[in-house]
């Protein structure tokens, strides 16, 4: 049946607010394909006044930033299958991949960064762009960090719905560089225009890229196997904070946030200096007055079980993995065997994901999980 409007269509003849009441119960995804074939539809989903639908998550999982073409594979998780995502040659993300990411707010490079781009280094008076990843918004200039050394991206903190088309939306951007021997954050405040230094992390090594956000502290770790701690970043005084040292004999470690609590991901070997043999999810427990911190264990899936077996592709060993976790769902990536495992904090249940059908070789991590927003419905200029 054609929905074009000159035709009958019983949906169009019920009343305008129930209309928008159906429409704003299906995910974003599924609203896109009704722009285009009516425009009854069309005019009611971009009202200002449609209320806002499920936004719909997707874990950017493999990509391919080599020229001519990027490509982009995610796993969507509300259809349990891969699909592929176009990218804008006018998007930044053609040029580089994320940074860091939140709901669907990325940081990236606003240019090519040029033959001496490092993945995870943001090049020396680079100029960054703030961007909605599924939107046809222009992206905002974020202005070069403070030169001090190797420079690293690895959070950004939206204040409410971050939509960057108005004057209202604000953001931060949490950092680090290398300093005079020590490690150094540095804050962008969108509010401000300008990046500041925020003191010297009690740590030794690089951070970790992932990090957990709850009550308006980040939760970060030092990245060195046998010797990590969680940190805390407070984002009202700004100051950083040890909480506890990571759990013994982990060989692969990420940290994640759902329902105000911290989680830790963790391959655990047998012997140091061997191979995973469990991965195990324990939640960060403050114990009363917060006084008596210690990871608790919550799940774990062994070496024997169906899942990590095939997570390992049938080999008999593994080495570490790589996470990105959104609304209590963690995607967990082996670069050996390009397999992928979820994981769902909310029942404890592990699924090797089917095999996606991107070609080998543009297997490489991409590790962010964004969320399609409104914003996608809008036509561009909308307020």
């Amino acid at each position: 049946m054609c929905l074009s409007d000159p035709s009958p269509f019983p949906f169009l003849s019920l009343p305008i607010e129930l209309q928008e009441r159906i429409l704003s119960l299906l995910p974003v995804s599924d609203l896109l394909p009704l722009l285009s074939v009516s425009h009854s539809i069309r005019s009611l989903i971009q009202s200002p006044t449609f209320p806002s639908p499920p936004p719909d998550l997707f874990f950017l999982l493999f990509s391919s930033i080599d020229p001519p073409f990027p490509k982009l594979l995610s796993y969507h998780p509300a259809s349990h299958r891969w699909v592929s995502l176009p990218i804008s040659s006018h998007s930044p993300l053609y040029h580089s991949r994320p940074y860091a990411t939140s709901s669907s707010l990325a940081i990236t490079l606003s240019s090519p960064a040029g033959p001496d781009y490092e993945d995870e280094d943001v090049p020396p008076e680079a100029s960054l762009a703030a961007m909605r990843m599924f939107s046809s918004l222009p992206h905002q200039e974020i202005p070069p960090m403070i030169p001090l050394g190797y420079c690293f991206v690895y959070a950004v903190i939206p204040d409410g719905d971050v939509s960057l088309s108005g004057p209202s939306d604000h953001f931060r951007i949490l950092g680090h560089s290398y300093f005079n021997h020590g490690i150094f954050s540095q804050v962008y405040d969108s509010r401000l225009g300008r990046w500041s230094l925020t003191g010297k992390i009690p740590c030794q090594t690089a951070l970790c890229t992932n990090t957990a956000l709850v009550n308006r502290s980040l939760y970060v770790s030092d990245f060195m196997p046998h010797q990590c701690q969680l940190l805390k970043f407070d984002l009202t005084s700004y100051t950083w904070e040890i909480i506890l040292p990571m759990p013994e004999m982990i060989l692969s470690a990420s940290i994640f946030s759902h329902d105000q609590n911290v989680y830790l991901v963790a391959g655990f070997e047998d012997e140091p200096g061997r191979i995973i043999t469990a991965i195990r999810v324990l939640i960060l427990d403050w114990g009363e007055n917060h006084e008596s911190r210690e990871w608790k264990e919550t799940s774990i899936l062994s070496g024997t079980e169906e899942a990590f077996v095939g997570f390992t592709n049938g080999a008999c060993w593994l080495y570490g993995f790589e996470t990105v976790a959104r609304n209590g769902l963690v995607c967990l990536h082996s670069p050996y065997t390009s397999r992928v495992l979820l994981f769902d904090v909310r029942d404890r249940s592990w699924v090797l994901l089917p095999r996606s059908s991107l070609e080998p070789e543009y297997t490489m991590w991409y590790g962010h999980a964004t969320e399609m927003g409104q914003e996608v419905l809008r036509p561009v200029g909308a307020g």
